[in-house]
């Protein structure tokens, strides 16, 4: 037969057994809690980082950025030496250490996008703005060249004002597909002519309504549509057709 001394002993192992089991459950889930808190911060200067490697930030907005940066760093170090000398996650929960970690990470974070914001804005100053292709639409005549090259403003346009859209730019790519969709636009606008005489403007105003006739093609026409390679464009039919 065991002992009373046997017994409290045995009791006393299953209960320091059980201590340490709902220590380790306890550790686990408190692990997951701080890796949770880490991954929301972390993810979010990830991400605004991949945005500031497109565009390069001003002397003043790096210097101050690097600085935070160094922040984070003495931040995460501090951290992981309490982890070392404590080994117990359970010290960050009521360690202001770790609490200042995670400000410094989101710190960082928004201080990164305030200036890739700033710095997209720059940007997007620098290379100019376009003209509203219905504004073109409304001022230029509407001659087969024009409206050739007004289609083709208006997709180069579509991606210039998604770009512009946007608080700043989502890959390397949006720089250049910016200055890309501007250049190609001020191509097109070029093509333009807002500037033909009253005959011309009226011919095209009469093919357009589908009210053309011999009358509508003066001299002057004829003379505008040989220049510009058009004659061969336009059929002549009897009214009867």
């Amino acid at each position: 037969m065991t002992t009373l001394l046997q017994r409290c002993r045995t009791v006393t192992a299953k209960f320091e057994h059980l201590k340490l089991a709902q220590r380790n459950v306890n550790q686990q889930l408190l692990v997951q809690e701080r890796t949770r808190e880490w991954k929301k911060s972390q993810d979010k200067l990830k991400g605004v980082s991949a945005c500031a490697a497109c565009l390069p930030l001003d002397a003043r907005s790096q210097k101050i950025v690097d600085e935070k940066r160094a922040h984070l760093q003495h931040n995460a170090a501090e951290v992981l030496e309490r982890l070392k000398s404590n080994d117990d996650i359970a010290e960050l929960t009521s360690d202001a250490s770790w609490v200042r970690l995670l400000a410094s990470v989101d710190g960082l974070a928004a201080e990164i996008e305030s200036s890739v914001k700033s710095a997209w804005k720059a940007y997007i100053d620098e290379q100019g703005t376009l003209e509203d292709p219905t504004w073109l639409r409304d001022r230029a005549p509407s001659t087969p060249i024009n409206d050739t090259a007004i289609a083709a403003y208006r997709t180069h346009y579509s991606v210039y004002a998604t770009l512009v859209r946007l608080p700043m730019p989502r890959s390397a790519g949006d720089p250049t597909q910016l200055s890309q969709s501007i250049a190609a636009c001020r191509t097109e606008v070029a093509k333009i002519t807002f500037d033909v005489p009253p005959d011309l403007q009226r011919f095209f105003q009469a093919i357009q309504s589908g009210t053309a006739n011999l009358a509508s093609v003066t001299p002057g026409v004829l003379a505008w549509l040989a220049e510009n390679g058009q004659l061969e464009r336009y059929r002549v039919r009897s009214a009867g057709q």
